[in-house]
């Protein structure tokens, strides 16, 4: 028995005077949303688990969404977009990881508990919500740099890889868990959207994250990037 856990990306939402923490929807977020939503009521139902980021706009997502299918979000910390400090001292773990000491520390940890900036807390609260719906469907609303650490956290060997990918707005990012043993399904899916709701190509991603991908170029990938045992 597994559990199959739908990550969301929130809709798209509007900088207001810089300030993107804050951020609300804008009319085609919520448009996304709500037929987010109502695919997700058409073709995944039962939803056991329903979960949203305490940012805005992912929390309005999740409101959308929920609306459609008759539930509200429990909103839950620790699955909200990279910010702050934790850039940096991501910057310092991803020049450590060239050694094979902490290379083989985040193979080991690939589904478990992790002590690694913004990865670690990410998986601790998907852990914790896991725990809460073992064998059961679980969605969650959150961020691109969030699903960008979960596949990391998940996948150690193509971390560079995920961290530089983009996912749409409102896309679905589908993962089986089984114990500490996770199966990706599906990156970005987004045939849900309409043609006119549907970007042509992932929108930009958060200041924050933009960072990060730099910080990941300046890593020289080691034996992870040869996809040692857990490939795809």
């Amino acid at each position: 028995m597994t559990t199959e856990l739908i990550l969301i990306r929130h809709g798209n939402a509007l900088r207001v005077n810089g300030d993107y923490v804050h951020a609300p929807l804008t009319a085609l977020g919520e448009s996304q949303a709500a037929q987010t939503g109502t695919y997700l009521l058409e073709h995944e139902l039962p939803i056991d688990g329903f979960y949203t980021s305490p940012l805005r706009r992912a929390h309005e997502t999740a409101s959308i969404i929920g609306s459609k299918l008759g539930q509200i979000p429990k909103v839950k910390n620790g699955i909200q977009e990279i910010a702050g400090l934790e850039v940096p001292a991501l910057a310092i773990f991803e020049a450590l990881s060239v050694f094979d000491f902490v290379e083989d520390y985040l193979d080991s940890h690939a589904g478990k508990p992790l002590w690694w900036p913004i990865e670690g807390r990410v998986s601790k609260a998907l852990l914790e919500i896991d725990k809460e719906h073992l064998n059961q469907r679980i969605v969650v609303v959150a961020h691109m740099g969030t699903i960008s650490a979960v596949l990391a956290w998940a996948f150690p060997d193509q971390r560079l890889k995920w961290w530089r990918t983009s996912v749409d707005n409102c896309s679905l990012t589908r993962l089986s868990v089984n114990a500490a043993q996770i199966t990706l399904l599906a990156v970005n899916q987004n045939q849900h959207l309409s043609p006119e709701i549907a970007p042509v190509q992932p929108p930009p991603p958060d200041r924050a994250v933009q960072a990060t991908r730099k910080v990941m170029e300046t890593v020289k990938p080691g034996k992870n990037s040869k996809s040692k045992r857990r490939k795809l």
